[in-house]
């Protein structure tokens, strides 16, 4: 008790540092985690103890024999609080999983203006997984590691996270599949989330011109500025979609699990990962600040699903070419006209 009471009482230095978030922050997961995920107290370890040891694994990956001699706990005890915690956050998920905010028609961000909703990307976890799998887990760079397809809105929280695909997955056969899936990805009809060139462009999914100048640092220094419709596009593309990169950025900054490839099987690894984006969304909710993001703000606005339908393909579409023209061209044209 004096080790778990150094960490969520005495100082919210600590407490950050330690488990991610204040001492406020860990009270109210805490408590939501006890009402709504079904976290219990048992004889001899409270659920506030069980939830900071998960926070501790998390955040440090921290090893099952450090944790028992911090808490001086069997590893057994260990391993049976980590799995309820994890079931616990993951029953939060309707509620710590934002649903994606459409940009208003007079919004005056210059990065978000020309766009809707937010971003998406995969990015590469390391795994752990036997040896007659490795081929289909191996990343293009020689990595053994899942593929994540993560969705952001322009605030950096979570939308939708997919993880679990194999390494050797192509991004764009992940969204394929996404957008099929009863309980995939769903993508208002009259919106579209950015993508970078790796998926294709069609309804729903703006990617950018390829062959032409695209990424941040072609815009920097000496760079000339953009020389055509297509690599201004390009520009303000990249500086939007530069959301979903920040957001892997933070994530995997703040949850060290994330970073190596932990001895937990593919089933539960997948699980861990969509709990660190359930309490990355709730940081950014419930704390001011963003210890990890100090330059993004948290807009707390409530959240509604349209009823318009949604995209269920995710398919190359000539209209949906001729569209980016024409958003291009707009662009072009009110830049010429400054």
């Amino acid at each position: 008790m004096s080790h778990l009471n150094s960490i969520i009482r005495d100082s919210d230095i600590v407490c950050i540092d330690k488990l991610r978030m204040d001492r406020k922050a860990s009270h109210i997961l805490a408590s939501l985690a006890t009402n709504i995920g079904g976290l219990t107290d048992t004889n001899n370890m409270s659920s506030t103890e069980k939830l900071a040891m998960f926070l501790n694994i998390l955040a440090h990956y921290e090893k099952n024999r450090s944790i028992k001699v911090d808490y001086i706990r069997s590893g057994w005890s260990v391993s049976q609080a980590f799995n309820e915690c994890l079931r616990a956050i993951l029953k939060l998920t309707p509620l710590l999983l934002v649903s994606p905010n459409p940009v208003a028609e007079d919004e005056t961000d210059d990065r978000w203006k020309w766009f809707k909703i937010g971003a998406l990307d995969g990015t590469y976890i390391p795994i752990r997984v036997r040896t007659i799998y490795k081929p289909r887990y191996r990343t293009r760079k020689g990595d053994i590691a899942t593929n994540v397809l993560g969705v952001c809105d322009r605030n950096l929280n979570f939308t939708y996270v997919l993880p679990g695909w194999e390494g050797s997955a192509a991004d764009g056969r992940v969204l394929r599949d996404v957008v099929v899936r009863r309980n995939g990805l769903k993508v208002p009809k009259g919106n579209y989330y950015l993508c970078d060139g790796g998926y294709t462009n069609g309804n729903g999914f703006l990617s950018p011109y390829r062959g032409y100048r695209y990424w941040l640092r072609d815009w920097q220094g000496d760079n000339p500025p953009p020389q055509c419709r297509e690599e201004l596009f390009n520009m303000k593309h990249a500086r939007a979609r530069n959301v979903i990169e920040r957001a892997f950025d933070v994530l995997k900054g703040r949850w060290g699990i994330l970073r190596s490839p932990s001895w937990y099987s593919v089933k539960i690894h997948t699980r861990i990962i969509s709990a660190c984006c359930l309490l990355h969304n709730f940081i950014r909710r419930e704390m001011e600040v963003d210890p990890l993001d100090m330059e993004t703000e948290f807009n707390m606005e409530h959240q509604h699903e349209s009823e318009h339908g949604n995209i269920d393909t995710a398919e190359p579409s000539d209209e949906w070419t001729t569209w980016r023209d024409v958003l291009a061209q707009s662009m072009w044209n009110e830049r010429s006209s400054n």
